[in-house]
């Protein structure tokens, strides 16, 4: 059931979503980079009205038709944006912090993940929200 809007609606345009891989890194970095300059200086609100609370997340993935990445698997597509907003994007030597929106996995009850086929590879990329779980 969808609860109280967390996050609502956050976009991220203009590149081809990440998958895990050779390019993962980088593509966790531009990920976290557009979504602190959407957030902006709402980012620690945004944290602390996530805090200890049961999450769902919706999540829309735009990409071009008929490419090789469209053809991507959403469990790739969705891994790296969770690892962005989770607490550490990496681990071992190489760390990355991540967002620490999600700051552990457990408290996710709900995920949906959606592909939708665009003409235009300048408007690939994903939007996002984040509702508090509500069990009635």
């Amino acid at each position: 059931m969808k609860g109280d809007i967390l996050l609502q609606n956050v976009q991220v345009r203009g590149f081809i979503p990440a998958t895990i891989g050779k390019n993962a890194k980088e593509g966790k970095k531009k990920i976290k980079i557009a979504i602190e300059k959407k957030l902006g200086k709402n980012i620690d609100s945004v944290r602390k009205r996530c805090e200890g609370k049961p999450l769902w997340i919706s999540v829309t993935f735009y990409l071009k038709k008929d490419s090789a990445h469209a053809k991507k698997d959403l469990d790739s597509l969705s891994n790296v944006l969770l690892a962005v907003l989770s607490k550490e994007m990496s681990s071992g030597k190489d760390a990355e912090p991540g967002l620490e929106i999600i700051k552990d996995d457990s408290t996710v009850y709900r995920i949906i993940f959606e592909k939708k086929m665009i003409d235009s590879e300048s408007d690939e990329g994903f939007t996002f929200s984040i509702y508090e779980w509500s069990y009635s």
